[in-house]
């Protein structure tokens, strides 16, 4: 099964298409919204976009792991994770849409 993945240049030439502006540009304002994201959450811990969903960082706890194969454990540190949670409008707009 091939993988979409919705990379950086993609997103920008959507930008540059729909907005008919230069690649330089598109990229210094795609590049800023995610600064300012990244400086959200190090600063609040959350950043929520109003009609598309919450970025929320989760702090987990050291904990043991095991390697499946070996059974060695090993010692997982702490540290934190950014999660996702969808708005209402997103997760309708995204179940409205028919998986094939």
């Amino acid at each position: 099964m091939k993988r979409n993945n919705l990379s950086k240049n993609i997103i920008l030439k959507k930008i540059n298409y729909n907005l008919g502006i230069p690649n330089s540009f598109s990229k210094k304002i795609l590049n800023l919204l995610l600064e300012i994201i990244v400086e959200g959450l190090n600063r609040d811990g959350k950043v929520k976009l109003s009609g598309f969903g919450t970025f929320k960082i989760l702090n987990k706890k050291s904990r043991i792991g095991r390697n499946p194969k070996t059974k060695v454990e090993y010692q997982i540190k702490a540290r934190k994770v950014v999660t996702f949670l969808p708005s209402y409008l997103t997760k309708k707009e995204i179940n409205k849409k028919k998986l094939v």
